[in-house]
């Protein structure tokens, strides 16, 4: 997932779009991590956060997704954890999608300020 992240998100014709991340599956993730490390994967040997904690893990990930940029635009407010199956979860998500784009638009366009 990482390398297909990379090789999308930085790919010319993406590169005056924005970016939203879903981390999907977090119960998933979750159940797991009860039995499961993080370090004793191969490729995530450098996690050195608590085994079986779902914070530090997710803060991990994220942090794995964001070295994988080459311009570093994406930050936590684009970044979404989310179990498809939590309806509340996933409306917060949408709504809070939505507003991301709206506002990306509007900053685009000139009629807002960018930060």
């Amino acid at each position: 997932a990482l390398e297909l992240f990379h090789s999308v998100i930085n790919n010319i014709a993406f590169s005056n779009s924005s970016v939203l991340l879903f981390l999907n599956k977090m119960d998933v993730f979750k159940e797991k991590l009860q039995y499961s490390d993080i370090a004793a994967m191969e490729p995530f040997s450098d996690y050195s956060g608590p085994p079986n904690d779902f914070d530090a893990g997710v803060k991990y990930f994220k942090k794995k997704f964001k070295a994988r940029l080459i311009d570093d635009e994406l930050n936590d407010t684009f970044i979404h954890v989310t179990c498809a199956v939590d309806s509340k979860n996933l409306e917060f998500v949408l709504d809070s999608t939505t507003s991301i784009i709206r506002s990306d638009n509007l900053k685009r366009s000139g009629f807002l300020m960018a930060d």
